[in-house]
């Protein structure tokens, strides 16, 4: 059976380990909108100059 100190010490790595996950996510969401919106950007003025 695990003793207290390590109970608390695996407990404590897990929840590092959550929030890292979570902010690697935030991180990874953040790089997607900026590439989809100059992505867009991209498309709209292609379209624009072959309107002209």
């Amino acid at each position: 059976m695990m003793n207290q100190n390590l109970k608390k010490e695996i407990l404590k790595t897990i929840e590092i380990s959550r929030e890292a996950a979570q902010n690697n996510l935030g991180v990874t969401l953040e790089c997607y909108t900026e590439i989809i919106s100059r992505l867009d950007m991209l498309s709209y003025l292609i379209m624009c100059e072959e309107k002209k």
